[in-house]
């Protein structure tokens, strides 16, 4: 009889993607692997067979259903560690591994330039179950990636101009996507509807194509351009290059692209991180950290694009 593993991450997208990284290994070791998330983020892996994906509503998730459905597996691994995870380790009770999180050093690191060192949370997921390395994984319908490949015709870039909060927003993607467009380029804007932004010389999807089908869209372009924020990890885990636009955030928070999945552009001001999000005003009132020109980021992606 197979063992079985439960994957727990409950929040947000770019986390939850991340947690594909553990699918493989999980499997070497002989486990069938679930994901508990809450509804809509698992939607990203409908299409991956590899995992039994579980979703649920904040209302539903202790549940007498819930956790009667979720007792008993071989191996719980808390990807959250927070205080519903901590009831989840006393209700469910089994063997657990728990990721460590690096909180305070991330915390101190908006303070403090000595405590901005490289960290990886896809590393830190990895080391979890004892593993050293790994990739992102996002399993693909071939169906999809050929309807997106017809409906966009000839090659493409997928430009991700949202994030959450306004400080991780780069400004300047109607220049990016007009420069992009004069190369040979189609041009598509993907993301939520919340993402919607004024693009020349593009073909905006945002918000017309559903969480199922967002890793088919961004599996065919030839590159992806985004900021700090769900699509990129997207992306990664479904091996389209990317230029990865940092504002108020900084990669020492574990969330930048690695060398051979694209490149970051970040100016690296003292001020960044200013939040572990970034939420919040600007402190200085001028947005420095997304005065990075155009130009830079065309540089970046002629490096990334294949020649």
């Amino acid at each position: 009889m197979d063992k079985r593993a439960l994957v727990i991450r409950l929040s947000s997208l770019g986390d939850v993607v991340l947690t594909s990284c553990l699918i493989e290994p999980l499997i070497k070791r002989g486990f069938k692997v679930s994901l508990l998330t809450l509804y809509p983020n698992g939607e990203v892996f409908y299409y991956d067979e590899r995992v039994n994906l579980i979703q649920v509503s904040k209302k539903e998730l202790f549940s007498k259903k819930i956790l009667s459905s979720i007792k008993g597996y071989d191996l719980y691994v808390d990807l959250q560690k927070n205080p519903k995870t901590i009831a989840l380790r006393l209700l469910l009770g089994g063997k657990w591994k728990v990721i460590k999180k690096h909180s305070i050093r991330r915390r101190l690191a908006i303070r403090f330039k000595l405590f901005r060192k490289s960290y990886s949370v896809l590393e830190a997921y990895l080391k979890t179950i004892g593993e050293r390395e790994g990739r992102l994984n996002l399993g693909v319908d071939k169906e999809l990636l050929e309807k997106f490949k017809n409906l966009v015709g000839g090659d493409y870039i997928c430009i991700a101009p949202g994030a959450r909060y306004y400080k991780k927003r780069y400004p300047y993607f109607n220049e990016v996507c007009k420069e992009l467009s004069s190369m040979g380029y189609k041009v598509v804007l993907v993301g939520s509807e919340e993402d919607n932004c004024s693009c020349d010389k593009s073909l905006n999807l945002c918000g017309k194509v559903s969480l199922r089908e967002l890793p088919a869209l961004i599996a065919g372009a030839k590159l992806l351009v985004g900021n700090d924020s769900a699509p990129v990890h997207i992306a990664r885990a479904v091996g389209t290059k990317v230029v990865q636009i940092f504002g108020a955030t900084h990669p020492t928070l574990g969330f930048g692209v690695s060398s051979s999945e694209g490149e970051v552009l970040i100016k690296g001001l003292d001020c960044q991180p200013c939040d572990l999000h970034g939420k919040g005003s600007c402190k200085r009132g001028d947005l420095a950290c997304l005065e990075i020109e155009p130009k830079e980021v065309i540089k970046a992606c002629i490096r990334l694009l294949p020649s």
